[in-house]
């Protein structure tokens, strides 16, 4: 394995990770918003709507960056320069290691979802209050919303790598 592919690999492993934690700096952002637009003012609501359309703008800009621009990333931070050696020896191909990692970070935010999920169905039911009268039901939606989502990258690894290769193979032409 050359150093370059051990740096794509690396740095498209860090932009999954960084970008699927943002997720939880997204859920509760909304649910605050949620929880705003029904105690707070129309200031408020506005104000943090915008700090959560910027968020979700740089996540998904580090996602561009890290995952279909990694070449160029490479390149702007020198990360190929000052090594002895060109070649690593791994007789691992790119996209099963892409395909373990997108595995792992699906199982992880799963297994962070799912015990969130039920402790705030669990209060839910607790409190018996309406489904949408509920500040709750945002959080349960959008913990269901992630436990699908890690379920869908532990089973569907393969289709998303093979988007990964084909989006990075049609920007580096």
């Amino acid at each position: 394995m050359k150093i370059k592919t051990f740096w794509l690999i690396l740095l498209k492993i860090i932009g999954f990770t960084l970008v699927l934690k943002g997720v939880n700096i997204i859920t509760y952002s909304i649910t605050t918003v949620s929880i705003m637009n029904t105690w707070g003012s129309t200031e408020d609501v506005i104000r943090f709507t915008f700090f959560i359309i910027l968020i979700v703008g740089v996540y998904l800009f580090i996602l561009w960056l890290f995952v279909f621009k990694t070449s160029w990333l490479i390149g702007k931070l020198s990360l190929e320069k000052g090594f002895e050696d060109e070649k690593i020896e791994l007789n691992v191909q790119t996209s099963d290691i892409l395909s373990i990692a997108i595995i792992v970070i699906g199982g992880i935010m799963l297994i962070d979802s799912l015990p969130k999920l039920c402790m705030q169905i669990f209060t839910f039911f607790q409190e018996k209050s309406m489904f949408r009268e509920s500040p709750k039901t945002a959080l349960i939606i959008l913990y269901f919303v992630k436990a699908i989502l890690g379920y869908f990258l532990m089973t569907n690894s393969k289709p998303i790598v093979a988007f990964i290769n084909k989006r990075t193979c049609s920007h580096s032409v």
